[in-house]
């Protein structure tokens, strides 16, 4: 089981574009985050709709687990 999901906040104090320049990009869609919020899980970043088991498709707030790179609830994990 990871630790857990992390939510930090993302400074910005400038257009939403900011996220691409900070260098955080979505794992999940692959898309900049420009949230003034972001999920990091794994050393990795989210937007908050990406973080979704890979089985089940429930999001993922306050824990998850990871096998073969891939995210699960514990529910699908554990099958």
């Amino acid at each position: 089981m990871l630790d857990g999901v992390k939510i930090e906040e993302h400074l910005q104090s400038g257009p939403p574009a900011l996220g691409v320049l900070l260098g955080s990009v979505c794992e999940g869609c692959r898309r900049p985050i420009s949230d003034r919020f972001l999920l990091r899980v794994n050393e990795s970043s989210w937007h908050e709709e990406c973080l979704q088991c890979a089985a089940c498709r429930q999001p993922l707030s306050t824990s998850c687990y990871l096998r073969d790179r891939k995210l699960y609830c514990k529910l699908d994990y554990q099958q």
